[in-house]
């Protein structure tokens, strides 16, 4: 019934979009790149809700925002923002929601693929299949789309993501949708993990 649920709030959500030219209009619970973390937290709160896991390479600051906002339709919402930043500026939303049944997650990850393609025309998209750095034990995968919004070499995208993990990984199973701004993307693949 949850994911019933799941698929009609999605439709209705994305139905009212026009298509869009920028990857700021695409929102996850209201929340887009480009938009300012002050705009839902005081600037004394915000050490308040940076994320106990980050980046080996601190460039990017990982802050939970559903910790001051009440969320719709995801389980939970991160941001980053650049280091240093005293505008805040929010450079990519990664929204989750729990799964058990994978089937589950992708019958909710079609129906946002569905939806993203009726507002973007991308510009190249790939569908991958790897291995989660953060599952030692080898057993998990990641079922992955991800959307380049502008012709290549650019990287800003949006990707969903099925992280099947294992059990024995005690991590928990769920659909990541995730907006990344060029910076942030090309953070991903250079720089995180140094």
């Amino acid at each position: 019934m949850k994911r019933l649920l799941l698929i009609l709030i999605f439709t209705l959500s994305f139905q009212s979009w026009t298509k869009a030219d920028d990857i700021k209009d695409f929102e996850i619970e209201g929340i887009s790149v480009g938009q300012s973390l002050l705009e839902y937290t005081l600037p004394g709160e915000i050490e308040s809700i940076k994320s106990k896991w980050q980046y080996p390479n601190d460039n990017f600051i990982i802050y939970k925002i559903d910790k001051v906002i009440d969320l719709k339709k995801f389980d939970f919402l991160s941001v980053t923002v650049k280091k240093n930043d005293n505008k805040y500026i929010i450079q990519s939303v990664s929204g989750g929601i729990d799964y058990k049944n994978l089937n589950d997650c992708f019958e909710i990850k079609n129906e946002i693929k569905i939806m993203i393609e009726s507002i973007f025309k991308p510009d190249g998209m790939d569908e991958k299949e790897y291995m989660p750095n953060d599952d030692k034990t080898g057993k998990s995968k990641i079922y992955g789309t991800q959307y380049y919004l502008k012709p290549f070499p650019s990287v800003e995208s949006i990707t969903i993501n099925c992280a099947h993990m294992s059990k024995e990984s005690n991590i928990n199973r769920a659909l990541k949708l995730i907006v990344a701004s060029e910076d942030y993307a090309n953070f991903l693949i250079n720089d995180a993990y140094k």
